[in-house]
């Protein structure tokens, strides 16, 4: 069957031939997540544990609790002493897909859990198949090309290594073909009207917006920069005016900012006041190693992940793309070729020249994340050169096939040396190494023949169709298996027996869970931990846990310490001892830890807050005694402290604390919750400034009387990102409704085959 027979019922039933793609991509999803979604137990698998459980599992399941409650979870008590959740990016707290994992969690046996999540993450993959294969479709008009360019992205070493057990790059990243879609559309249309591209922009707008709200923002400023890129080329190449430029970097950029407001102001606001507020460019230096390039072609001989490796025969289409000099196919080439300079961090001067002239750049490490965007250069590449392929752009046949058989040989030849060599000093490496140098000589020879036996041939079926089934080949037999164990997610036990009982105690009190709790599974299980794995903590929290421990225990009111340790530093008990994965572990119970909330009626005052924490650090200082602040309130404190204050908490919840405070003298009451901008407190219903207690806590000097207190987490920058991000969306849904609604032969969204 001619292949001409196939594009012309393509052309005449476009959106038939597009569901049968959509069909295809579906069913190489389930085919590869097959082990995920069975039914049967013996056969399932799931993530390890690690940031995947600990970060995110953790954090969902939160989320879920809380909106389950019709509530909305602003401040989260459970990790790091308290600290803002919403603020906390990798959170994803308003990311639209989260919300629909926990809307159907409801239904779900277990409710929001490993399954759940595991669930959410695999569905990403699927969704990032269906966004590449339209955006390529779209600028080939060719299916068969955006097949190969979907298959190759999302089954690469990228998507498929880190990312899912990250899970904040894998969702951030998933939306960067919709942002390109927009912006070729937008750039695309003849003699299009401002309100006509600014509905395809607005595409491209909410796309990086929803980037955002997933909670990786090194990810979406890499899509940031390439958007912007990419607008520059389509304006330059399609001869667009400097003002229709302009208004594209605005409205893409100004978009996504105000739909992601909602996020991005708490987040500004915290990482200010987090450790990684100053971050050295030595900090930020690193990247792969330059060895790191030789899993292009040999994957998984480095280590367990090849996020460089798009598949053989993919990289031999990029090839032919930018040697045959396909359309865009240059702006590819180079976005690649400067990414994986980018990649390598502090061992190019690209690196420091993009710290010193490229905004944003001083904010994260790791630059070999730079591989998100070399995964998709290279995958769009090769489906231009599918392109090249199938529409005969390649006369001469020769040069590609004395390439490739060149480099046939080589394959054959290292594989040969290889063998000899792990014969005579047989070692792991070395087998690694063998067994991917033997899958890329059969994978480039096979490559080599359908090049050189098909390519006068493909306009018969049977050719695209080899070429898609070799890229499945390729990249499925490198990456099926990276990641996946063969534990079915629900047999997955996070946490140690020792958390039910220390949940006994109905109290309200913190522990320490560094070792026996451990991650930030306090906020999953809801025990109040002054310990926790979210990159990002305050700067206050991070100098006490350099404090001496037992001084750290009593300021965070710690009650239950999680350890392997069979002695603490201070008076307590043992009241649990386990034997789990071959270590043991003990919950301890200190005796006499410290309220939540106490009266103090010695004030030390510094400006200094080195000179705080030395003083706290001082053994012979007593916090429950004497209190440190800024300045010398206006109070007249005894000479010596009375002993029939009173002070209760009436009521506790994530955002709203109420108390009791009865002081027969002036006094500073302190609150052992961590001081940070939004909260707010009254006292007998009348505002009152907090003031910072030693260090980091917050404190209200009181004079003699007796008070209803209430401290409410109410951050202004919540409620203007807020606003922000209704408007926004309702912009952005509005541009394209405009769209849709217009008669077909003028509608800017159709589909241009």
């Amino acid at each position: 069957m001619k292949l001409d027979y196939i594009r012309r019922w393509f052309n005449e039933h476009s959106r038939a031939g597009d569901l049968a793609a959509v069909g295809i991509l579906t069913i190489l999803w389930a085919l590869y997540f097959w082990r995920v979604l069975t039914p049967i137990a013996a056969n399932q698998v799931s993530l390890p544990p690690g940031d995947f459980s600990g970060q995110f599992v953790a954090f969902g399941a939160y989320q879920a609790r809380r909106f389950h409650s019709g509530q909305i979870p602003l401040w989260n008590p459970f990790n790091y002493g308290g600290h803002p959740f919403l603020a906390d990016t990798q959170s994803a707290v308003f990311y639209p897909p989260r919300l629909v994992t926990i809307f159907v969690s409801q239904w779900l046996p277990n409710g929001f859990d490993y399954s759940a999540l595991q669930g959410e993450a695999i569905a990403h993959f699927w969704l990032a198949s269906l966004f590449m294969y339209h955006y390529v479709r779209i600028i080939t008009r060719s299916k068969i090309a955006g097949l190969v360019s979907a298959i190759t992205v999302t089954y690469g070493g990228f998507l498929t290594g880190y990312p899912p057990l990250q899970l904040a790059i894998l969702e951030a990243g998933i939306w960067l073909p919709l942002g390109l879609l927009g912006i070729y559309q937008a750039s695309d249309i003849e003699q299009p009207s401002r309100l006509q591209s600014l509905a395809w922009l607005s595409v491209s707008g909410f796309a990086m917006g929803v980037s955002l709200l997933a909670g990786h923002p090194q990810t979406s400023l890499f899509m940031a920069y390439l958007l912007i890129a990419y607008i520059l080329y389509r304006g330059v190449s399609e001869h667009h005016t400097l003002l229709w430029i302009i208004l594209a970097l605005g409205s893409v950029l100004g978009l996504a900012f105000g739909i992601a407001a909602i996020q991005l102001l708490p987040g500004i606001e915290y990482t200010r006041l987090t450790t990684r507020a100053d971050i050295s460019i030595d900090q930020l230096a690193n990247g792969f190693p330059f060895s790191d390039i030789i899993t292009a072609i040999l994957p998984n001989t480095l280590s367990l992940w090849s996020p460089l490796y798009s598949g053989i025969t993919s990289l031999v289409l990029a090839g032919i793309a930018i040697w045959q000099q396909v359309r865009s196919a240059r702006f590819w080439g180079i976005t690649a070729l400067i990414s994986l300079g980018l990649s390598f961090g502090g061992a190019t001067i690209l690196f420091t020249l993009a710290y010193l002239l490229i905004p944003g750049f001083t904010l994260f490490r790791g630059q070999e994340r730079f591989a998100y965007i070399i995964a998709y250069s290279v995958a769009i590449l090769a489906g231009l050169g599918t392109l090249a392929l199938l529409n005969g752009r390649i006369s001469q046949i020769g040069p590609l096939s004395k390439a490739l058989r060149l480099a046939v040989f080589g394959a054959w030849a290292l594989t040969i040396i290889l063998f000899i060599i792990s014969r005579v000093l047989p070692t792991p490496d070395l087998d690694k190494s063998l067994r991917a140098s033997s899958l890329f000589m059969i994978l480039l020879t096979a490559c080599w023949v359908l090049m050189r036996r098909g390519i006068s041939q493909v306009n018969q079926v049977w050719w695209p169709a080899a070429l898609i089934i070799l890229i499945i080949f390729d990249l499925f037999s490198v990456t099926m298996h990276t990641n996946w164990q063969p534990i079915p997610a629900s047999a997955r036990q996070l946490t140690t027996d020792l958390v039910p009982v220390a949940l006994e105690d109905e109290g309200l009190f913190r522990v320490d869970g560094r070792l026996g709790l451990g991650a930030n599974y306090g906020t999953m299980v809801g025990l109040q931990d002054i310990r926790g794995i979210s990159p990002l903590r305050l700067a206050t929290l991070d100098a006490y846990l350099k404090l001496p421990q037992y001084r750290l225990h009593q300021i965070l009111a710690v009650k239950y310490v999680f350890t392997d340790w069979h002695q603490l530093e201070v008076p307590g008990s043992i009241r649990a001892k386990i034997e789990q994965n071959g270590q043991t572990w003990y919950l301890h119970e200190i005796t006499d830890p410290l309220p939540r909330a106490w009266m103090t009626y010695t004030v030390m005052d510094t400006s200094d807050r080195g000179q705080a924490l030395g003083w706290l650090s001082d053994p012979g200082f007593n916090p429950q005694q004497v209190v440190i602040l800024s300045k010398q309130p206006d109070l007249q404190l005894p000479q010596q402290a009375p002993q029939d204050s009173e002070v209760k908490i009436v009521s506790y919840a994530p955002e709203k604390i109420e108390l009791e405070v009865n002081t027969p003298t002036d006094g500073v009451l302190v609150l052992s919750e961590m001081d940070y901008p939004g909260w707010v407190a009254a006292v007998n219903g009348h505002p009152v400034a907090i003031w910072q207690a030693d260090a980091g806590l917050r404190a209200l000097p009181l004079q003699a009387g007796r008070y209803a207190i209430a401290f409410e987490y109410r951050p202004i920058s919540f409620t203007i990102g807020a606003i922000t991000s209704v408007l926004s969306l309702i912009l952005s849904l509005s541009l394209i409704g405009y769209s849709i609604m217009q008669p077909r032969k003028d509608r800017v969204l159709g589909i241009r085959t």
